[in-house]
């Protein structure tokens, strides 16, 4: 799967069925050459349009469930909003 495809898939909370955002970026790791995580971008509200920075969730791969043809399912909401 090409990181494109996957930018394009909603990623839901199994939990309560929330949307967490789309993919905005990912974590790769140096040693091992493979993706430990993704970093996702909240989806705007009207009211945001113009504001600038949007919180990041981050999401490790071992939290997803199931990569399905339109959306992404994670078990937990990762770790807690990226600093940067």
């Amino acid at each position: 799967m090409k990181f494109t495809d996957i930018q394009q898939k909603e990623f839901i909370e199994a939990s309560d069925g929330k949307m967490l955002g789309y993919v905005n970026d990912a974590r790769i790791s140096k040693e091992k050459g493979v993706i430990e995580s993704f970093f996702l971008a909240e989806p705007k509200k009207m009211l945001e349009l113009f504001s600038g920075n949007r919180p990041t969730t981050v999401i490790r791969l071992s939290d997803i469930k199931v990569i399905g043809k339109d959306v992404v399912i994670v078990q937990s909401r990762g770790s807690e909003p990226d600093k940067n």
